[in-house]
């Protein structure tokens, strides 16, 4: 929503890069394979049966298909056996196999990974004695979120059962909101920008706690024209953060808040990396297509948009179940029209509605979700699914915001692989994720 005292806000959403440029599964196969290289020779390509975290329905088939991949990365002498099993069989499996490549398939907080073990070839009896069990010969790791292409082997999401959890904040002027894991530690932080300061936090016990601050006067001067009614925006990258607003400029900053260089605009997360959005201050919104953030390269575009002039964007890859992923681009225009673009195909829904503004696939069902706020006095947030190949867009939640929506983002999986909707209503951080029938997993 447009508000008098906060401005507008840019909202965005975090997703590791990696993930998207292919499904998750391919991503992690390819991956691992690049570090134990393609020269193996007839090998044979053994999967170890899935480990997870969280409810699976088809675990021997995932574990089978990452295998598949990684033998297809190493070259056409490698064969991947058509059933898991323990390493103990698998060696015995590989036979007078130039060398056994064993691949332990893990889904765990959120993530899948991938282990990939080579062994060397125990055809000869003299070195079956002299060493029974022999360790690696090399050793590779990768790791992706999970996806749609993911889920589709896991117990499925039903976004109509979403519980939401409400923690209070007192960050007052919020103007942005980000979500990812900044320091590394496996759990997500959110990153909030006001007019004011950067804060870096947590929520804990129903609050959000704040571990780092920064002031704005601190950090950058005030433009010498800003916007009358600013615009934010924020990115959480694994040990770096990007913000920005349309009063002081973009900056890169540290896990601890210290600038590390300029940004060229607004940043926001283009689907695959942070692109910069350019303010047009006489118009009030963004002018032209996204560009790059580097201050010492010509400002060429990076993205396509389907509108020349916005005050709200979001972009998220979204990956459907056969691993295929596909840009989804939004934004609105001042006059309160959004307009949807992937691909060449592009949808104008009908009515006008507020400024914040979130893409992502909160279900991981491969259908992205368009998030958007109410265009009047009573806002809300409304989830809807935008099916592309038939311009439908269809609603799935409404949820009262009487406090006012400040700004959303999506946030990254966690825990049991559930992506989530951050929002800042009122003095509220809310988190919002799809849930499973009667709070029990869902067969398929």
């Amino acid at each position: 929503m447009r508000s008098r005292s906060a401005g507008l806000t840019l909202a965005l959403a975090l997703l590791p890069s990696r993930a998207y440029a292919a499904g998750a599964v391919a991503a992690v196969a390819q991956e691992a394979t690049r570090s134990i290289g393609k020269t193996l020779g007839a090998s044979v390509v053994v999967a170890a049966p899935l480990v997870s975290d969280q409810a699976v329905v088809k675990g021997e088939d995932l574990a089978l298909r990452i295998a598949a991949i990684v033998a297809g990365q190493i070259g056409a002498g490698a064969r991947a056996h058509p059933q898991t099993a323990q390493l103990a069989t698998a060696r015995a499996l590989a036979g007078r196999a130039s060398a056994l490549v064993y691949v332990q398939g893990e889904i765990a907080e959120g993530d899948l990974r991938a282990t990939v073990d080579v062994y060397p070839s125990m055809a000869n009896a003299w070195d079956r004695i002299r060493n029974p069990l022999p360790p690696p010969a090399s050793h590779a790791f990768a790791n992706a979120k999970i996806d749609a292409e993911v889920r589709s082997f896991l117990t499925p999401l039903l976004l109509e059962q979403a519980s939401i959890h409400r923690a209070r904040c007192d960050e007052a002027d919020v103007l942005a909101v980000a979500c990812g894991d900044v320091d590394g530690d496996g759990g997500a932080e959110l990153v909030l920008v006001s007019r004011n300061r950067i804060v870096l936090g947590r929520l804990r016990s129903g609050t959000f706690v704040a571990e780092r601050t920064a002031a704005w006067s601190a950090l950058a001067p005030r433009l010498p024209v800003p916007m009358r009614e600013p615009l934010a925006g924020a990115v959480a990258l694994p040990g770096r953060i990007a913000v920005g607003s349309t009063e002081r400029g973009g900056l890169s900053l540290a896990p601890d808040l210290a600038p590390s260089g300029a940004l060229l605009g607004v940043p926001a997360w283009g689907g695959d990396g942070v692109v910069c959005l350019r303010s047009e201050p006489s118009a009030g919104a963004f002018d032209g297509a996204p560009v790059d953030c580097a201050v010492n390269r010509d400002a060429k575009p990076k993205l396509a948009v389907p509108a020349p002039r916005f005050d709200t964007f979001a972009a998220a890859n979204v990956g459907d179940a056969a691993g295929n992923a596909r840009l989804v681009i939004a934004v609105r225009e001042p006059s309160g029209k959004i307009r949807l673009k992937v691909g060449d195909a592009s949808y104008v829904p009908e009515g006008t509605f507020g400024a914040q503004l979130a893409v992502g696939d909160l279900d991981e069902d491969g259908a992205p979700e368009i998030v958007t706020t109410i265009d009047g006095p009573d806002d809300a947030i409304n989830v809807l699914t935008w099916a592309p190949a038939t311009a439908d867009l269809r609603p799935r939640l409404h949820i009262p915001a009487p406090g006012g929506v400040r700004a959303l983002a999506m946030c990254p999986p966690e825990k049991h692989g559930e992506p989530a909707l951050v929002a800042v209503v009122g003095s509220e951080v809310w988190l919002v994720r799809a849930g499973w029938q009667d709070g029990k997993a869902v067969p398929r």
